[in-house]
């Protein structure tokens, strides 16, 4: 798997072991390979808990958008 990402296996290996803690993935042990899968219901869950800091995300970053035009046009 780590050869997908570009960065370390031991850099993989703890984003898993995150991921796992939080119940986000579910591994399956096959012999000696490990397949993870994702945990929907869980992802659901912390997609929910996002849910209440996306409208407050948006509203910050479309004030920035505002702030960065106004600086753009007054350097012209």
């Amino acid at each position: 798997m780590a050869e997908k990402f570009d960065m370390s296996r031991q850099a993989v290996s703890k984003h898993i072991k995150v991921l796992h803690e939080c119940e986000l993935i579910r591994p399956e042990q096959s012999g000696r390979e490990i397949y993870y899968h994702f945990n929907a219901k869980k992802m659901q869950e912390f997609d929910h808990w996002l849910a209440q800091f996306r409208q407050n995300w948006k509203t910050q970053f479309n004030q920035l958008d505002e702030v960065l035009s106004t600086i753009k046009e007054q350097k012209k």
